[in-house]
């Protein structure tokens, strides 16, 4: 993993050290240099061997809430499930994250998450412990989860929020899931949905067993706004993508949906307001800013520049 040369090659800016690292899985952070990345790189790989040293001697390791044991770890030939897809969609390949089988204290419907800590990028994350002996349990499909975990690693350095569970649920079989996937960005909103809808149930279990005459349409009035709402909201930043993606198809041809996922929220705003004549324009400043577009660009060629 990460071998020391590989990492002084790309501390140096060594832009093929940089692309494999990228093709790894390690997507340069936001605003990182090539001596803050490949710091932060030795840091991951020292606290994947600390959690490596601990399961060997202890058969345990412990972070924040979390305690993961030798036996529950997602065997290696696993992850040869999501490879391809996640090499197709978005060309990274990850093998080197700890995934764990685990059904944490509140796993009614739970199917699985990734706990990742920035900027030390410690990462690691658990499926539910019924994908150990099947493949489909409920709506979801292990191959389906380790994907969507396997695209939150890759693109923690970008601290995105909005297009997080855009990007993520586009590992999804299912068309609607891959439309609707991004629906809830945040706990917040998840929260807001839920309670409203627990509100609406409280409501009708009054008005059944107490008080008939108790008005319930105020209860489903906010639901409605609420879901009205996520639903704009989910709409609007479907539609900015959409344009982001065609501006920045132009530049890049194939390779567009790459290049957006190692787009941060704010450079996918911009690329959807940019006409198409200005997007190599653009992609030029930003790697004149950016070692992200450095990389970027020299992983992906745009097609402009390889005309002739």
């Amino acid at each position: 993993m990460m071998p020391d040369r590989l990492l002084e090659r790309a501390a140096q800016e060594d832009l093929d050290a940089l692309a494999q690292l990228d093709a790894d899985g390690f997507i340069c952070g936001r605003e990182e240099d090539a001596v803050a990345f490949t710091e932060r790189l030795r840091r991951l790989r020292h606290n994947i061997a600390v959690m490596e040293q601990a399961l060997a001697d202890q058969g345990t390791f412990t972070v924040e809430d979390l305690t993961v044991s030798a036996p529950e770890r997602i065997p290696p030939q696993l992850f040869l499930e999501v490879a391809s897809h996640c090499q197709d969609l978005y060309r990274f390949r990850i093998d080197w994250v700890p995934g764990f089988f685990i059904n944490p204290k509140t796993s009614l419907l739970f199917g699985g998450c990734a706990y990742y800590f920035y900027p030390d990028f410690f990462a690691l994350f658990i499926i539910r412990r019924t994908f150990r002996d099947r493949d489909h349990w409920l709506i979801y499909r292990r191959q389906e989860l380790l994907a969507h975990e396997l695209c939150h690693v890759a693109r923690i350095g970008l601290e995105s929020m909005d297009y997080e569970e855009t990007f993520a649920y586009q590992t999804a079989a299912s068309p609607f899931r891959r439309l609707a996937g991004g629906l809830f960005r945040r706990q917040r909103d998840s929260f807001l949905f839920l309670g409203a809808a627990l509100l609406v149930l409280a409501g009708q279990l009054i008005r059944t067993f107490w008080l008939s005459n108790l008005p319930t349409w105020p209860l489903w009035a906010v639901m409605a706004a609420i879901a009205g709402w996520l639903g704009i909201q989910h709409r609007t930043a479907c539609r900015r993508l959409g344009d982001a993606m065609t501006a920045t198809r132009a530049a890049f041809g194939d390779q567009a949906r790459a290049v957006l996922f190692r787009c941060t929220d704010q450079e996918i705003r911009d690329l959807a307001r940019l006409p198409h004549e200005s997007v190599l324009t653009w992609v030029n400043r930003q790697c004149e800013q950016h070692l992200r577009w450095k990389i970027i660009r020299h992983r992906f060629p745009p097609v402009a520049s390889q005309q002739p």
